[in-house]
């Protein structure tokens, strides 16, 4: 990338109506030396601290992980083995997104349960072909690998499904809000407002996706 271009993370939560703490985590880092950014979604089984919690080990493990550029599918074992099993559900679950760009705009993506992310590129929603892949001790957890390049100007969002799934089950949302939504959203704001900044934006999608709760009350985590 020329000198004169930077990336830009930022991260805005709600809160699941009646908890006071978030079952979702976001983590970035910068790695000065290696002129590197990584950013860490996950959301926890359920909601509150438990799943603050799940969340919490699980950004931790994978920011640290891909730092070390270590193998995705041995290091998700290590993760899925790490977390604590619910007492109620008898499974333990976390959801995870990791972003990865490198020097000259190389972007890897990985994702395990999380909705897709959406990539915008001069204003307008970018296709990125993805490889699906799963550990061969957790088949059911399957993943999903991006790689691509990124250019001066793209966005790239990711969201847990606290976003998607809001007014789930009313009628004018019985699908929920839906990945649809939130890019015909974010691509209506970039074009009234192109340099919006990061934290902005992801504040603006979140007030939009409260809008359609009932009552304005998140029935999940959202970030």
């Amino acid at each position: 990338m020329p000198n004169d271009v930077f990336v830009e993370m930022e991260c805005f939560q709600l809160c699941h109506d009646g908890e006071i703490v978030c079952g979702d985590d976001f983590l970035f880092e910068r790695i000065e030396q290696e002129n590197r950014h990584l950013a860490v979604l996950s959301d926890g089984l359920g909601s509150g601290i438990k799943a603050n919690l799940l969340a919490c080990m699980t950004t931790t493990m994978a920011l640290r992980f891909s730092a070390e550029d270590r193998e995705i599918v041995h290091s998700a074992e290590i993760i899925m083995d790490a977390l604590p099993v619910c007492q109620v559900r008898q499974i333990s679950y976390a959801t995870f997104t990791i972003v990865d760009t490198r020097l000259g705009g190389l972007t890897r993506v990985v994702e395990m349960g999380n909705p897709e992310f959406l990539l915008f590129r001069g204003g307008e929603p970018f296709p990125v072909e993805g490889r699906e892949f799963s550990s061969p001790r957790y088949r059911d957890r399957t993943m999903t690998a991006y790689t691509f390049g990124a250019r001066p100007g793209d966005r790239l969002l990711f969201f847990s499904d606290g976003v998607t799934q809001v007014g789930l089950g009313s009628p004018s949302f019985p699908l929920g809000w839906r990945s649809s939504g939130v890019r015909d959203y974010v691509k209506s704001t970039i074009a009234g407002q192109p340099d919006i900044s990061a934290q902005e934006l992801s504040e603006r999608v979140l007030r939009e996706a409260v809008a359609h709760e009932p009552e304005l009350r998140p029935a999940d985590d959202i970030t």
